[in-house]
């Protein structure tokens, strides 16, 4: 396949393009008022950040505002968007944690960076049942094509399941020009890591739609920012989820302001990581919801309570 999917509103033919080409445009999922609102404060929070010198420009010429769940409510009630919610549930499956929430600032003259969201993921083992990478040797530029696992790797039997799905919402119009997040459509089943070297002549089609569009695409999708030769700034919100299983890139238990964990639903408390799964992230005294300032019994002698 040589092109991505067109943009639709039609949430069923969006599961399918995503099963299909690993990706899909949800148009109009955000008004004009919406991008307006959210292109605003993402500026304004990057102008104030960068006045404290607490934010820099990356080595690819692009800025990220990070932890958006924090800078202003129009970015959290942006993460219940339920059309958003029905497609993560349709790669992920029922439940799953926001991973990173970030707004990405593409200055003129971005670069390339070719990845996937689960470059960390290691691959099956081969058809003798042999580790080809270890879990704990991943890297995020190691293990991409010929340089990790050989020959076993670039052609694999079998490959892993997508654990993450992410999102770029569009705050302005993404077009060629601006550097529009770079896609290889179908490139989720190839079952490796693109390679810099390798790769760079694959499929690497733009994703170019209006502002309000948000492409949704699972974790194994071949994907990089685009190069910006315009002179103005493009602007996305990216929104990230991963399996219960798995850390997430950002560590809301510990980086959420208070009043944002005073006031949340329930609902978003679990989004964020505040609810056990399966017996995994609780402690003593709090198998399923786990909260601030309350903590795991410490070291007792009888007699001395």
């Amino acid at each position: 396949m040589t092109q991505l999917p067109e943009p639709t509103t039609d949430l069923e033919l969006a599961k399918r393009h995503l099963d299909d080409y690993g990706c899909c445009l949800l148009k109009d999922a955000l008004g004009p008022d919406e991008v307006e609102a959210l292109r605003s404060r993402a500026l304004e929070q990057l102008e104030a950040e960068v006045q404290l010198g607490v934010n820099q420009v990356l080595a690819d010429k692009k800025q990220l505002v990070r932890f958006l769940i924090n800078k202003g409510q129009v970015f959290r009630d942006m993460i219940s968007h339920e059309g958003l919610h029905e497609l993560v549930r349709h790669v992920l499956g029922r439940e799953y944690l926001l991973s990173a929430f970030h707004a990405h600032v593409a200055h003129p003259g971005t670069t390339k960076a070719f990845h996937t969201d689960q470059f960390w993921m290691p691959p099956p083992t081969n058809d003798r049942k042999q580790t080809l990478l270890k879990p704990g040797s991943m890297t995020r530029t190691g293990n991409r094509g010929h340089h990790a696992g050989g020959e076993e790797l670039m052609d694999p039997a079998t490959i892993a399941p997508a654990v993450v799905c992410n999102s770029m919402w569009m705050l302005d119009d993404f077009t060629t020009e601006n550097g529009a997040t770079l896609i290889v459509p179908g490139s989720h089943l190839s079952g490796r890591q693109p390679d810099h070297d390798l790769d760079s002549n694959a499929n690497w089609v733009p994703a170019t739609a209006p502002a309000g569009t948000v492409v949704v695409f699972e974790g194994r999708v071949w994907h990089s920012t685009g190069v910006n030769s315009t002179n103005r700034t493009r602007i996305g919100l990216t929104a990230n989820f991963c399996a219960p299983q798995f850390r997430q890139q950002e560590n809301f238990l510990l980086g959420t302001l208070p009043e944002v964990v005073e006031q949340a639903s329930p609902e978003f408390l679990a989004l964020i990581g505040f609810r056990a799964w399966q017996g995994y992230g609780g402690y003593e005294g709090h198998g399923q919801w786990v909260a601030r300032g309350e903590y795991a019994l410490g070291e007792l002698v009888p007699g001395e309570q």
